[in-house]
């Protein structure tokens, strides 16, 4: 009778061990896998602070995230529910101590709060802060485009992405801006680029209304990382936020500097960096300068009357054929502005946000920024600040995106 020695109890049998990684092996490579195709519909659909956090998942999903492609399908899926649903990204400005002597305070908070505000809450939520420790004194209007807020202020100007929680800092300039620095930011609709672009004033003369006018531009994540200077306005520009369009910035004429003003405005194309200038329509009333405002996504000009706020309208595209689009009747109109107008008729009053209602010809409050909840998400309570110390509100439209700021961020 043959015997079998029987093996120790400690002694590894490598051919069981194989065996049972094999089957281990096979089991796991039976579990259904996602296809890439539905790995990336869903990811279009999560909000950026939840994309952020994907990008540690896995190789692929970073690489998915990244991708330029992605970042611009994300951006029209944001920018089309916020058609549906609006938001809206309120800065509270609040003064560390007040000047009496001073025409526009320089004494402002250098923490820059962003809350989020949708349509229908009661309460609005910090989406990101920074705090710039004493770089600035005073602050003006912030703007928003696909995501990017640009923030200038007296000494600086900065651009966010409050939902990935990047913070650009331009350089200084060394242009004499004489106090009337006004600034945009826009896309380039050729090299796909974002560009801050800066008017400033070598000298200015109001008594003989003289001036020598200059602009410069930033390309966010461009080679240098400096302000270039581009050919100079034909006419002088106002010291306000230009509005952006479809890849061209449009400026309103500064009239007060010239002795026969054209009634009309500058636009500045981002792509060739060049200006064009486009008459006003002619209006029947002298009454109230018109102001751009996008609607339907055609670019229009608001007129403010007394009661009523006139649209007009190019429909050859043209913008030298203005027709009349329609009017909104309202008490005090000119104290209004149209604030948002892709799916609704939403108009601003001060810190008031409001919806107009053609049929009762009445400006229905949708929110009172200075009434709002603001809460810290994270702290899990309301923010430390009381409302009735807001100077005032900055307030825009915001689409949240990924859009990077790959140069000098913070």
């Amino acid at each position: 009778m043959d015997m079998v020695a029987a093996k120790p109890k400690d002694t590894l049998d490598w051919n069981n061990s194989e065996d049972r990684t094999l089957k281990t092996y096979k089991r796991r490579s039976r579990r259904p896998t996602i296809p890439d195709e539905l790995v990336y519909e869903i990811l279009l659909h999560l909000p950026v602070k939840t994309l952020a956090r994907s990008r540690s998942v896995c190789k692929a999903w970073r690489a998915i995230i990244s991708n330029p492609s992605f970042i611009h399908t994300h951006l029209k899926h944001s920018a089309s529910r916020h058609e549906q649903e609006p938001s809206f990204l309120i800065t509270p400005h609040t003064l560390s101590s007040v000047i009496d002597d001073d025409v526009w305070h320089t004494t402002f908070s250098n923490n820059i709060p962003f809350y989020l505000w949708q349509d229908g809450q009661d309460t609005a939520s910090l989406v990101h802060a920074t705090d710039f420790h004493g770089e600035f004194g005073s602050v003006y209007g912030m703007s928003h485009c696909d995501g990017l807020v640009m923030l200038p202020t007296y000494t600086k100007i900065y651009v966010f992405n409050p939902a990935t929680s990047e913070v650009l800092k331009l350089p200084d300039s060394q242009k004499n801006n004489h106090g009337f620095q006004t600034a945009g930011l826009g896309l380039d609709l050729g090299t796909n680029t974002y560009k801050v672009v800066r008017s400033f004033y070598r000298s200015v003369d109001f008594y003989e209304r003289t001036y020598n006018a200059g602009m410069e531009v930033f390309t966010i994540g461009g080679h240098g990382s400096c302000w270039r200077i581009v050919e100079d306005p034909p006419y002088p520009v106002k010291p306000q936020l230009p509005m952006h369009f479809k890849g061209s910035l449009n400026w309103h004429i500064y009239k007060e500097l010239l002795q026969r003003p054209p009634e009309g405005f500058l636009r500045f194309n981002l792509e060739d960096e060049t200006f064009s200038f486009i008459c006003h329509p002619v209006l029947p009333s002298e009454e109230g300068r018109p102001d751009f405002v996008e609607v339907g996504g055609e670019l229009c000009l608001a007129q403010y009357l007394t009661n009523q706020i006139v649209i007009w309208k190019s429909p050859s595209g043209d913008n030298h054929q203005w027709d009349r689009l329609y009017a909104i009747n309202l008490p005090e109109a000119w104290k209004f502005r149209p604030f948002n107008f892709l799916g609704y008729r939403i108009l601003r009053r001060d810190n008031h946000i409001c919806r107009y209602d053609e049929a009762s010809r009445t400006a229905k409050e949708v929110v009172c920024a200075d009434q709002l909840r603001y809460k810290n998400p994270r702290a899990g309570k309301n923010f430390d600040f009381v409302v009735e110390d807001v100077y005032f509100f900055n307030i825009v439209p915001y689409i949240e995106s990924l859009v990077p700021l790959t140069a000098g961020a913070r």
